[in-house]
């Protein structure tokens, strides 16, 4: 199927990610989301990974990272945003029993990503970060009263859906003009450095 497909991540998707982030990225299980240039926006990684006898653990699956995006998120923030999503939490029952339900969720989903196998014998060997991947929610918070992240919020939104602190950062990204799959020069944050400084052509597509 075409969107499957789209969300199998290829060699390119590797090097436009190492672009966006700066480094190079933990290996990832598919593309998210992709922006009008066919880059990556938000990824999927795997909770748990697995090198001889070392156990790594994350938490967060999905991840923002587009520049765009990440930019508008953290202005966002810088702007108080975190406080007003937490000060609504304790405020308002409703939207708190809904980031509840929206961090049980996300753990389910993040367990249903781990091999059955691996979970068995993380629980009688490492039953702390056995524990963390199965008590944790959006971002490996361990309280629900905080917000922690907005971007792990959106991106667990866009990723998983049903995130209300998500989902009303995108009404307030869209609210603020900010084009969600891209605009006219983002593109040249996310094409890699093999395109020679020329990345006009890298992966663009015409929006």
């Amino acid at each position: 199927m075409a969107g499957e497909a789209a969300r199998q991540p290829r060699e390119q998707d590797v090097r436009v990610v190492a672009t966006q982030i700066r480094r190079k990225p933990r290996p990832f299980l598919e593309v998210t989301r992709r922006c009008r240039y066919d880059f990556p926006q938000i990824i999927l990684t795997a909770p748990l990974q697995r090198r001889g006898d070392r156990w790594d653990v994350f938490p967060t699956v999905f991840w923002l990272t587009c520049p765009l995006l990440h930019r508008a998120i953290s202005r966002l923030e810088a702007e108080g945003a975190i406080r007003e999503y937490e000060e609504r939490i304790a405020a308002d029952p409703e939207f708190a029993q809904r980031m509840e339900a929206a961090h049980r969720a996300a753990a389910a989903h993040r367990l249903s990503l781990v091999p059955e196998d691996w979970l068995r014998e993380l629980e009688a060997t490492r039953p702390r970060e056995a524990q963390v991947l199965a008590e944790t929610g959006v971002a490996g918070m361990r309280g629900r009263s905080g917000v922690k992240c907005l971007h792990a919020h959106f991106a667990d939104f866009i990723g998983r859906g049903d995130n209300p602190v998500g989902a009303d950062v995108e009404k307030r990204l869209l609210a603020d003009g900010v084009p969600l799959d891209g605009n006219d020069e983002c593109w040249k944050f996310c094409a890699p450095p093999e395109s020679g400084g020329d990345a006009s052509g890298q992966g663009r597509r015409t929006p």
